[in-house]
């Protein structure tokens, strides 16, 4: 296959990333005015003790472990939504 350079399909020359019209940006969209974020990798390890806790000290079996995990998970998310908006409420003001 070979490359031709040029306009694009919407007539521009340079590239269609979205990144080179928002700048640079860390993971959380910080630099952008969102509101930071819990990283995915607290809930993850978050879920992996709530599954060893249960699994271990509790004796739950496999599928109430994972029932245990989704509503972790689910709340780890609410507390992340309500944080982030009483954040953006307070930096709106």
């Amino acid at each position: 296959m070979t490359s031709v350079s040029g306009p694009g399909p919407t007539g521009g020359t340079g590239p269609t990333d979205s990144t080179d019209r928002t700048g640079p940006t860390d993971s959380t969209g910080s630099s952008t005015g969102e509101v930071k974020t819990l990283p995915f990798a607290v809930t993850l390890v978050v879920s992996v003790a709530t599954v060893f806790v249960c699994g271990e000290l509790f004796g739950f079996p496999w599928w109430l472990r994972l029932i245990t995990v989704v509503v972790v998970g689910l709340a780890l998310e609410a507390a992340n939504q309500a944080v982030g908006r009483a954040r953006a409420r307070r930096k709106a003001l």
